[in-house]
């Protein structure tokens, strides 16, 4: 996809996660508007499938719009928060490229990693040939994506929009996860992150 074409996000995750409500675009003079989404939820253990008792709950505020435009958005894009966020991404969107988050969304999850320099190739051709089209496949997926890190770590990031934040405990994702390749990448995966959230309404 041409770069005119491909989007870009900004994620931002704040602790506490009623932090992320009181978000506002700055208003600018002729520039970007963006796409703007917010979900309060936290990480996930992936094993139980149910919310860590080892983090707190977050918020998370995604600000998206065509990659090209990432220069010209403001300085000050959390100033309306009570702090920073807690972490921060800003990411190009690798597969598809362009495609837009959905404004359908109930749920969001987000997965996060490192992996291995020695199989990095092998993880990539893994995501996209198969790990992504049986995500695509999941009952109640609406977009799944993936987005390569320009600044923030772990490098490659999955955001997947959920009709509602249940759709995580559908029998086919597990089964996506259970596949001969998957259980061998993931013996290389590093600084994992996984984080199943809920969206909720910002302020006009």
């Amino acid at each position: 996809i041409d770069m005119e074409s491909r989007l870009g996000m900004r994620i931002g995750t704040f602790v506490p996660a009623e932090s992320a409500l009181a978000f506002r675009y700055p208003a600018t003079s002729g520039g970007v508007d963006p796409t703007v989404q917010a979900y309060i939820g936290g990480v996930t253990d992936r094993n139980s499938r149910a919310p860590s008792d080892d983090h707190p709950k977050r918020g998370v505020v995604l600000v998206e719009a065509p990659y090209a435009d990432f220069t010209v958005l403001p300085a000050d894009l959390w100033s309306a928060c009570p702090a920073p966020p807690a972490h921060e991404w800003v990411l190009e969107q690798i597969r598809p490229g362009g495609t837009p988050s959905p404004d359908a969304a109930g749920g969001l999850c987000i997965s996060a990693m490192e992996v291995d320099p020695a199989i990095e190739e092998e993880f990539n051709e893994w995501y996209n040939e198969e790990h992504m089209p049986l995500m695509d496949a999941v009952p109640g997926m609406l977009a799944a994506r993936r987005f390569r890190a320009v600044s923030g770590l772990p490098r490659y990031v999955a955001v997947y929009h959920l009709e509602t934040p249940e759709v995580y405990k559908q029998p086919s994702w597990f089964e996506a996860n259970q596949t001969p390749w998957i259980r061998r990448i993931h013996r290389h995966r590093l600084r994992t992150l996984h984080m199943i959230l809920e969206r909720v309404s910002l302020p006009e």
